[in-house]
């Protein structure tokens, strides 16, 4: 099929295009951009910045991809957008370059979905097999670990972490890291392990009921959170998957959510 750009698009003839690429009406590419093979970039699709896509990509209308942070320290250094293989970005998504105050790049893994109108600001990290559902907004910094699914409306503050395979519900407001195989809804309240993702991960079943008893015993249990993980570590920290969980808990900066 070779590359196709349609001839309303603007394409700096610097930037970098892979095979069998698709470039839509309208849209406008930067002279730093590069796009991996078998991109497809529908309408109205704007690409800046030093960019780079892996391969099979998809960017619905109205994409806006690589401007520069939203950050009044930000003064135009070079800093990056990078994009792993195989995500979908539907309709309105924006996602910006990182800063020099951070990673100077924002992270994007592979086989994500990433629904309407959701914005990923500055030196966000996200892992693979994420779904972030219509108008999420992440705020700078923030992390999010595999398979995590995000419920539309819902808003994260910096730096925030959100654990592997955790569930965060529509319309909450997340301020503190959510620990992995946790759900989270309305004003970050913490409301059992998410035991639907996790089966549906392929999880065992010895490994979700750790989830059930590392939810008790953190949430449930009216300990300190260092008595709590002391306490899991002892009693399942031999195992890699709670393992993982005790290693988040204690790297928190900014706390978890409780």
């Amino acid at each position: 099929m070779g590359t196709q750009i349609h001839p309303t698009a603007v394409v700096d003839p610097k930037c970098q295009l892979g095979a069998e690429v698709q470039i839509g009406p309208y849209c406008v590419i930067g002279p730093d951009v590069k796009l991996g093979d078998r991109c497809r970039l529908h309408s109205h699709v704007v690409v800046e910045g030093n960019t780079r896509l892996d391969c099979d990509n998809e960017l619905f209308p109205f994409c806006v991809f690589g401007g520069q942070p939203q950050d009044l320290g930000y003064k135009g250094e070079p800093t990056t957008l990078v994009i792993g293989k195989q995500n979908m970005f539907r309709e309105g998504t924006s996602i910006h370059r990182g800063t020099p105050k951070d990673r100077q790049e924002t992270f994007i893994g592979n086989n994500n979905f990433i629904m309407g109108y959701c914005h990923i600001a500055h030196d966000c990290v996200l892992g693979d097999h994420i779904i972030m559902a219509n108008q999420t907004a992440l705020a700078g910094h923030v992390q999010i670990g595999n398979y995590a699914n995000i419920g539309g409306q819902t808003g994260v503050t910096q730096w925030v972490r959100i654990g592997e395979y955790s569930f965060i519900g529509a319309g909450t407001v997340m301020r503190r890291d959510l620990p992995p195989y946790m759900c989270a809804k309305e004003f970050s309240q913490v409301s059992g392990p998410n035991l639907v993702g996790l089966k549906r991960g392929g999880i065992s079943e010895e490994d979700m009921r750790m989830a059930r008893e590392m939810y008790k015993i953190l949430y449930l249990s009216n300990q300190t959170t260092e008595k709590s993980m002391i306490e899991i570590d002892s009693l399942f920290g031999h195992a890699p998957f709670a393992a993982k969980f005790v290693q988040f808990v204690k790297s928190t900066r900014i706390g978890i959510q409780r």
